[in-house]
């Protein structure tokens, strides 16, 4: 017995039309799902009227500062949510993002803790280790990444 041709047709365009919806589903995941940082989805997010207190009752903590729309550092935010990980730090790391600041909190921020901070040289990691801020580290990126010891930090 023959296949109609008509069944070949109706196959063809089920098959169009899975190819189809898998490129939407890309699509939508790459635009939507992809575009922020794999840190401000995966550590504690506050903002800077937040901050002094959580460092107030946190005598240390990781400040990571970045841009959650930037996806330039993706690479290196996937291998510092690895190290955080490894040495289970989830709970002393927090994500504040870049569009927080103001030139007001900056000023601030710089005299409270005597520090030089430029929001523009991000991402930034500030160690505040023990109730005072041990190092702080601008522009950082894998090679910076490689040098912080993170276990050195008194949790």
């Amino acid at each position: 017995m023959e296949i109609p041709k008509k069944n070949y047709i109706i196959v063809f365009i089920l098959f169009l039309i899975v190819v189809i919806l898998t490129f939407i589903g890309a699509s939508f995941y790459n635009n939507n799902i992809k575009q922020t940082s794999v840190l401000y989805k995966y550590i504690k997010n506050i903002n800077t009227k937040e901050l002094d207190q959580y460092i107030k009752e946190n005598p240390s903590v990781v400040i990571y500062i970045g841009d959650k729309y930037d996806l330039s550092n993706y690479e290196m935010e996937e291998k510092l949510k690895n190290k955080i990980i490894n040495l289970n730090l989830y709970n002393n790391f927090i994500y504040l993002n870049k569009d927080s600041f103001n030139e007001k909190y900056i000023n601030h921020f710089n005299k409270l803790y005597n520090t030089n901070i430029d929001i523009n040289n991000i991402p930034i990691i500030i160690i505040y280790n023990d109730g005072y801020i041990s190092n702080i580290y601008n522009n950082v990126s894998l090679a910076v990444l490689r040098d912080i010891n993170l276990g050195d930090i008194k949790w």
